[in-house]
């Protein structure tokens, strides 16, 4: 990560001239999302349920998408998950990657790709045009869309506006981007209809966080939720190996994810020692060079969709969310 943007994401200030010319690039970004909101709402023949942030970067919205989509397939629907794809490479949209086929994260994306693996059975259509998007998941049977990464999206209507925010970093150091990592201002939130808290186990000043999201959203549910851990798994042949696997023992940490920090100290509390630590810029590829070598390396269950030829001392941690009270 480069050093100003991992301050930014960290909530520290930004002053001088670098801070001044920072928020007043900020206008643009409150500029174009009341562009949006001030557009047409499209409805499609399907209940559309959206997942989304008020931040950049990771507020840990994957495992929401996957269990909703576990829960609404099981329920009989045709699900469908919508994603701009960030950081795949150019493909002619909407790209339609039916159930129960290989996904590929060079086309999809790093967290569709791990939605389609996590959950073979749903549809995932990548646009950045979500309406035309939605369209193709409804020509196809879809009955559900869960929106992923949808918040600002206002374009689609939806049926369910689940706004997630991380415990830990909920909304940095309260300015909009680029300044700070707040997609727009805190009254955003009052569009959303459910409110998912994610690592509330590791939040320093949860209450806080709770009563600021009151003063703007006053009715939606808030559910209180942890990453939970679920084993290792060995990405050159995909066996899942227990939580106590490495426990005592030294191993390198990996990861491109927006909040590494969390990663590492998940790690940690299995008992496991960090000999080298390294954080790339979320989404970024990952080195050949950082992988091999006779440490045991652990990555996310993210990163490891763009690693094609793992070699066999690469792990990745399964996680799935919990509610924690």
């Amino acid at each position: 990560m480069s050093a100003l943007a991992d301050r930014i994401r960290r909530g520290e200030p930004v002053n001088g001239p670098l801070g001044m010319l920072l928020e007043a690039a900020s206008w643009v970004q409150r500029a174009g999302m009341a562009r949006k909101l001030r557009g047409p709402r499209t409805r499609v023949a399907a209940r559309v349920i959206s997942f989304g942030n008020i931040t950049a970067g990771g507020t840990g919205k994957t495992p929401a998408v996957i269990e909703r989509a576990e829960l609404e397939a099981a329920a009989g629907h045709t699900v469908a998950v919508l994603t701009r794809g960030y950081g795949a490479a150019r493909v002619t949209e909407p790209l339609v990657h039916p159930p129960h086929s290989a996904p590929d994260a060079r086309l999809l994306g790093d967290e569709p790709a791990l939605i389609a693996r996590r959950v073979p059975q749903a549809w995932i259509v990548r646009s950045a045009d979500r309406v035309m998007g939605a369209r193709a998941a409804v020509e196809r049977g879809c009955d559900v869309i869960l929106l992923d990464d949808g918040y600002q999206a206002v374009a689609l209507e939806r049926d369910e506006n689940v706004l997630v925010v991380d415990a830990v970093n909920p909304f940095g150091s309260g300015h909009i981007l680029p300044r700070g990592i707040l997609r727009e201002p805190l009254s955003a939130m009052n569009r959303a209809t459910h409110v998912i808290l994610t690592r509330c186990d590791q939040a320093k000043d949860l209450d806080n966080t709770v009563a600021m999201v009151r003063t703007h959203c006053p009715n939606a549910p808030i559910r209180f939720t942890r990453h939970a851990p679920m084993g290792f798994v060995r990405l050159s042949d995909g066996e899942m190996l227990p939580l106590d696997a490495l426990r005592g023992q030294s191993a390198n940490a990996l990861c491109a994810i927006g909040h590494p920090e969390s990663f590492f100290h998940t790690l940690e509390g299995l008992g496991i020692t960090l000999a080298e630590r390294d954080a790339l810029r979320d989404h970024a590829a990952i080195p050949e060079m950082l992988l091999n070598g006779p440490q045991t390396v652990i990555v996310t269950e993210k990163d490891a969709a763009r690693i094609p030829c793992p070699p066999g001392n690469v792990l990745a941690l399964a996680i799935r969310l919990e509610n924690w009270r």
